[in-house]
């Protein structure tokens, strides 16, 4: 390969990879996309950890746990949080929000707490209702041990699901 058209493919490639979105390599990472705009960074945070965690959960079914877990940070809601130690921690996410300004640090951390269960809710329930119209449901304890055989991600194409099982896929 010549030096031009590897600097293509390097000039294309950065192009991709700047033009997806948060998650784009895991599975329902375009749930991402539906983050309502215009909120706080604290809102914006709390909607990414509540995602994360609904995506992580026991009813989202084992493939999902590989890629998400629980994210909710105990840090952010306490009633007397180190705001130091928030502020190194998330100095990338939280960068916007002015620390002088505690009534402004605190709506931030009221934004995230107000978000992170809708956020969890949304997000598992988008991908229980995607692995339902496949006939998969996750196992719940006391429940038969789960039987890989029966749960193939394949089965979101099935013809004989319990409906179209395009919706909630991610390519239509």
């Amino acid at each position: 390969m010549n030096s031009i058209n590897k600097k293509h493919l390097i000039i294309f490639l950065l192009f991709f990879t700047n033009s997806c979105y948060y998650n784009w390599y895991k599975p329902m990472g375009y749930l991402f996309t539906h983050m309502p705009k215009g909120g706080t960074p604290g809102f914006e945070l709390g909607w990414r950890h509540g995602c994360e965690s609904g995506l992580g959960s026991q009813f989202a079914g084992a493939l999902y746990m590989n890629f998400y877990t629980w994210k909710r940070d105990a840090d952010l809601v306490v009633s007397n949080p180190d705001y130091n130690k928030i502020r190194k921690k998330y100095r990338k996410e939280l960068a916007k929000v002015n620390w002088n300004n505690i009534q402004e640090v605190k709506k931030n951390f009221s934004d995230y707490n107000s978000i992170f269960w809708g956020a969890h809710a949304f997000c598992r329930h988008s991908v229980l209702g995607m692995l339902n119209t496949a006939e998969m449901d996750p196992a719940l304890p006391g429940d038969e041990r789960y039987n890989p055989a029966a749960h193939s991600i394949g089965n979101v194409w099935k013809m004989t699901g319990k409906g179209d099982t395009r919706i909630g896929t991610g390519f239509w």
